[in-house]
């Protein structure tokens, strides 16, 4: 190949003297222009170089005059002259305008250039010219002070209206977790292996697992997808990229967005809301070009959480063709990018699975669950002995209670569950209500401050509003949000109320509790809403403007408790008018079967039988209802079998019904495998309930009609 140096060396010799004072004198600049010589020719040659080494021939078609022409005429373009004054006024070159540049030069001098080629040669060039310019020192030392800021900020995990704490001389103190002492890193699988369970991936290898450099991560509320991008930022700002399944020679500077907070800008261009919101939240001085210059250099992972935080479908939408663009630009398309978002708020518009392959957090297992335990428990304990009393103990509690050890798949309730472990001292409620009314106490108040602080110290903002009235207020308030009109079948996720029409319903929830003036009222839920959301975390902000139960468990829970406080204030039909409303509607199965479980004998023992009794000539819609009861019995209330008639003290207790006519469905071989599923799974559930000897003593009288091996697993469950 044609040494283009060599024969381009007198030409250069005298242009590149002229370009380099040019530039120093329009740019004002105090730097000697022989440095600025040194730098392009260093360039020069770094691109050659590299065109010489992978054989790629840039200008393999030309002759030496050709050549010589040529090189002697793009330094003198005033276009690209332009260009390389950018560094000394704190910008990259872009590398577009040079490459029309380089074409219009090659065409006027008739030379053929390989055009394959030129925008890695013109990117090599520009990289070592600006390398060596001052801005680029600015540029590193800025990077190693934003790496820092990063790793402080992403090294704790604050559990957001979790009060987690330790006594120091006589009180408690609040303490974040170290994030590599605590996290549990979890699975996800690619949507395509959905069924496939042997498909998991753990989710740190992502970066270099995948089948492409950009992707999509979904998992219900509380699955850990903000925790895990704060993960990805806090190891890629420590450039402990192996941790990552990545080489350690790779340098990449992690940009984390919160996507509700980039909405909030809608006309601010995504480089420009990088710039102002990093130097506001880091108080660091951030250079013009910096992200942008990183970002051409494809040595970023883009961080995008929460797209599903943005409520209102049109701003969503909007986001995402903003996002859309800045990451499939071509001049930063070589960048690594993951997007977060629930799965039912999310629709796929721009981000197809083609370019963006789609993964799905997966459920805790035993292994990760134990592991998670283990962390906690260790954090908290000096004492190596003591720590493993305390995960032996919880790990042994969750293998006795079934239904609680299905929720702790989850890792925010798995979080609640270790800490009221932790102030039972050793003790879980037997009952999911009963956990969830100890979950709910734990989100909203927090236990040790209220030991040793005055209570209404917690709510000094509110005037009006005291303690005792904090979840009275949560019960009416999640009742007329899980009223509202469902968006999503997904059985996992709260209903995202936009924060006006919530502000409106306290204010008059309010106004009727404490007996106030509507405008004293309204000042009152602000101040609720902001406590609510800021200390407690049950109500989180879901989007721009909008809220949501942390987890729809709460918001369950907290309506089914203000149905039952309206039936014992007098309001005797309510149990069964909300039956009879809703017993078809899955958004409500989960509020009906707490209700029901919290009842006292008799009124639960009638609620199942109206169950039972409701639309029996229909086929369908009766299997339904059985297994809603089977259901029901599966949540163990309390004494049904004791549930009499007080007249007459005959048995009311639905159980024996429900149980045979269980089994009627069990070996009818007409019934449909979805049913005989469902089925199975109620008789499993019934293990640590009341009514396990007596299922089980109904299936074993008619287990001739029963496989043999699904016999035997009744057996073994029961």
């Amino acid at each position: 190949m044609v040494d283009i140096l060599a024969i381009a060396a007198n030409a250069l010799k005298i242009i590149l003297p002229l370009v380099a004072k040019e530039i120093v004198q329009k740019t004002q600049s105090h730097l000697n222009p022989t440095e600025i010589e040194r730098a392009i020719k260093e360039g020069i040659k770094a691109a050659q170089d590299e065109d010489n080494n992978y054989n790629k021939g840039l200008l393999s078609a030309c002759d030496d005059k050709q050549i010589n022409t040529f090189i002697s005429k793009v330094f003198e373009s005033s276009v690209v002259k332009k260009e390389l004054e950018k560094p000394l006024i704190n910008k990259f070159p872009d590398i577009e305008i040079l490459i029309e540049a380089f074409k219009q030069v090659a065409n006027n001098e008739k030379i053929k250039l390989n055009e394959n080629y030129l925008q890695s040669w013109l990117k090599t060039f520009c990289n070592v010219y600006f390398q060596r310019s001052p801005i680029y020192t600015n540029y590193q030392v800025t990077k190693d002070r934003y790496l820092k800021l990063i790793i402080t900020q992403s090294e704790k995990i604050l559990f957001a209206g979790i009060a987690d704490t330790k006594v120091t001389g006589g009180q408690e103190k609040n303490m974040s977790k170290s994030l590599d002492k605590i996290f549990v890193i979890p699975d996800v699988r690619e949507e395509n292996n959905l069924l496939n369970l042997e498909a998991n991936i753990s989710a740190n290898k992502l970066l270099n697992s995948s089948t492409s450099q950009k992707m999509v991560i979904l998992g219900n509320p509380g699955s850990g997808k903000s925790t895990l991008m704060q993960y990805f930022a806090f190891k890629v700002a420590q450039h402990k990229f192996s941790e990552l399944n990545l080489p350690e020679q790779i340098d990449l500077l992690p940009i984390l967005i919160q996507i509700r907070e980039l909405a909030k800008y809608p006309e601010t261009n995504i480089l420009a809301y990088l710039q102002k919101s990093i130097q506001e939240k880091f108080t660091l001085d951030v250079p013009d070009g910096f992200f942008d210059y990183w970002l051409k250099q494809g040595k970023t992972l883009i961080l995008l959480d929460g797209l599903d935080e943005i409520a209102d479908e049109k701003k969503r939408s909007e986001v995402v063709t903003r996002l859309y663009s800045f990451v499939k630009n071509k001049q930063y398309v070589q960048n690594r990018v993951i997007i977060t978002s629930r799965p039912t708020e999310y629709k796929r518009d721009l981000f197809q699975t083609e370019e963006f392959p789609h993964y799905f957090i997966v459920p805790f297992d035993e292994s990760k669950i134990n592991l998670f335990i283990e962390k906690w428990y260790d954090s908290h304990f000096s004492d190596s002995q003591e720590s493993h009393r305390w995960q032996t103990n919880l790990k042994g509690v969750l293998n006795k209670q079934e239904r609680i050890k299905l929720l702790v798949e989850n890792p925010l309730l798995l979080t609640l569950v270790c800490l009221i472990h932790r102030y039972n001292v050793y003790r879980l409620p037997q009952k999911r209500h009963d956990l969830y009314e100890s979950a709910v106490k734990t989100l909203l108040t927090s236990w040790e401050q209220i030991r040793f602080e005055d209570k209404d110290a917690h709510i000094r903002n509110l005037k009006y509003v005291q303690y005792d009235d904090l979840q009275r207020l949560m019960e009416r308030l999640a009742y007329w949000i899980h009223s509202q009109e469902s968006t999503t079948e997904d059985k996992n996720c709260s209903t995202i109320v936009e924060r006006r029409e919530i502000l409106d319903q306290l204010s008059q929830e309010i106004k009727n509790l404490k007996d106030i003036e509507l405008y004293q009222a309204k000042k009152e839920a602000e101040s609720f809403i902001n406590y609510i959301s800021a200390r407690s975390g049950l109500l989180n902000e879901q989007g721009q403007e909008c809220y949501a139960f942390v987890h729809k468990t709460f918001q369950e829970y907290l309506c089914a408790q203000e149905i039952d406080y309206c039936r014992q204030n007098g309001d005797n039909e309510i149990l069964l008018e909300h039956i009879n409303k809703y017993i078809y509607n899955p958004h409500w199965r989960e509020v009906l079967l707490l209700l029901i479980v919290i009842q006292k004998p008799n009124p639960a023992a009638k609620a199942i039988q109206a169950i039972l009794d409701k639309d029996k000539d229909n086929e369908e819609l009766y299997h339904h209802n059985l297994l809603f009861a089977g259901s029901c019995l599966a949540e163990d209330p309390k004494d049904l079998k004791i549930a009499k008639v007080k007249e007459t003290g005959e048995s009311i207790d639905p159980s024996p019904q429900i149980l045979n006519e269980l089994v009627k469905l069990e070996i009818n071989p007409n019934v449909d495998e979805k049913v005989r599923l469902q089925i199975f799974s109620i008789f499993c559930s019934l293990s640590q309930t009341e009514f396990a000897k007596s299922a089980l003593q109904v299936l074993e009288e008619n287990q001739e009609y029963i496989d043999k091996d699904r016999m035997q697993e009744y057996r073994n469950r029961l």
